[in-house]
């Protein structure tokens, strides 16, 4: 079954977090991830998510993980997030 991550941010400038995004696509595919889809919150104007398929599992948590501490904070404008792995039901 496929395995994709949902992460949710929450952005003082979504400009500014959505390029941090794309500066990382290397790490990102070096952690076996490869991003499907980005969207801007309808409702909530400081919140962006990001679906990505994952190819392998231990890569992608330590990517979270360094994801965290590098986009927290003024660099990437976040100022939260979640993030969720998701099997095809």
């Amino acid at each position: 079954m496929a395995l994709q991550l949902l992460c949710r941010l929450d952005s003082d400038d979504l400009k500014t977090t959505r390029q941090a995004l794309m500066d990382d696509a290397e790490d990102q595919q070096n952690a076996g991830l490869t991003r499907l889809q980005m969207w801007e919150d309808a409702d909530d104007t400081t919140r962006l998510w990001i679906l990505f398929e994952v190819n392998d599992r231990g890569k992608a948590d330590g990517w979270l993980k360094r994801a965290v501490a590098d986009t927290h904070g003024p660099t990437a404008a976040v100022t939260g997030s979640q993030a969720h792995f998701l099997r095809t039901a």
